[in-house]
């Protein structure tokens, strides 16, 4: 097993995951694959270890219960990094309560460990840094990956590596067996060095997420063994017209095949969600430019992206290649954001909208 390094700005690349979900494949033709998909999943073997020698520990965070790609990666990696040394379980130190439904088999965790106490909710890092420390002492943990991640990750691993003395690594978007490579000058020069004992990823560090086979993933209930008392704060809710899009959990965007912009403001009121729209519909004057979602506008990292009549140009793509779920709405099931999305529905854009507008004010 290798670490496949991929152009995380690429794409024209394709794949399938193991869930069957599609992912941009331009010029290629994906129908039909899901039903592979499934009957690879089910013959995949069980990686099980009669001797350990290594652990590599991943820490993370949930979000809203799930993980997110960047996360996949980074157990990827881990796993990667365990196959290669031989003789080598992968822990996950988990901030939150995730779902249920997570399969952190396929993600090649052999052991999960949740810390589910509310207080780490807060902005308590040193807390946090502490409880990584006490578990990477319990299981001398060979190395320790995290994610540059705007979940208090990219933080985290930082005050952890300083606490503990250790090399540390972050930017990453390239590691190898044996070294790591991150960009510096402005993005003009590379700099590499030996794999340090903490490493952050950049998304986009690996390409293929899915593993020949899926672990047993035991999971227990971590213990942060130090006291921690929440911070006094203040919690107030903003109008979802008032959030920026960068900093938006659920957007609703418009595209081209929005034809009345009165149906999707209400369906956009009635689902309380953030609004956003393709540089189309921003040119047209039907949004504000600071609405624009791509590259060329604003890059989301939403929970859900909820695109309705939206094509799926390469930009626009690159401006949402960090949200968790995108769902599709559009009459072309050939478009590339049909490709791109976890869930589509082909559909006329505006009977759809008036059907969701119908049903939710029936629920009012």
């Amino acid at each position: 097993m290798s670490i496949r390094r991929v152009n995380r700005f690429e794409q024209e690349r394709g794949f399938i995951t193991a869930q069957g979900i599609k992912r941009v494949a331009r010029a290629r033709d994906v129908s039909g694959l899901d039903a592979q998909v499934s009957q690879q999943v089910k013959q995949k073997p069980l990686k099980s270890l009669e001797q350990v020698e290594h652990r590599l520990l991943v820490v993370l965070h949930t979000k809203a219960g799930e993980v997110s790609t960047l996360d996949r990666e980074v157990m990827y990696v881990a796993r990667a990094l365990a196959e290669i040394q031989g003789a080598t379980e992968v822990h996950a130190l988990v901030f939150g309560q995730p779902n249920e439904g997570l399969s952190w088999a396929d993600y090649g965790v052999d052991r999960l460990h949740l810390v589910t106490d509310e207080v780490f909710d807060h902005y308590v890092p040193q807390a946090k840094a502490a409880a990584v420390s006490e578990l990477y002492h319990e299981l001398n943990a060979q190395r320790v990956l995290f994610g540059e991640s705007e979940l208090g990750d990219s933080d985290l691993a930082r005050r952890f590596a300083v606490r503990e003395g250790l090399s540390f690594g972050g930017e990453l978007y390239e590691v190898t067996e044996t070294s790591v490579r991150r960009a510096s000058g402005n993005q003009r020069y590379q700099a590499q060095s030996e794999l340090p004992q903490v490493m952050a990823l950049e998304a986009g560090t690996t390409g293929d997420l899915d593993l020949e086979f899926v672990t047993a993933a035991d999971s227990s209930v971590a213990s942060a063994g130090v006291s921690v008392q929440a911070p006094q704060e203040d919690k107030f809710s903003l109008p979802s017209g008032d959030i920026p899009l960068v900093e938006a959990d659920f957007v609703i965007s418009a595209g081209n095949g929005v034809t009345n912009m009165d149906t999707f403001n209400r369906l956009a009121e009635l689902l309380d969600a953030t609004v956003g729209g393709s540089r189309v519909v921003v040119d047209d004057g039907k949004l504000p430019r600071e609405r624009q979602v791509g590259a060329t506008g604003q890059i989301v990292k939403a929970s859900v992206y909820l695109a309705i009549g939206i094509s799926g140009a390469v930009q626009h793509l690159q401006g949402i290649k960090d949200c968790n779920y995108v769902i599709a709405v559009n009459n072309d099931e050939s478009c590339d954001m049909v490709k791109r999305a976890d869930v589509s529905v082909i559909a006329d854009a505006e009977e759809w909208m008036q059907g969701m507008i119908a049903k939710l004010e029936a629920a009012q």
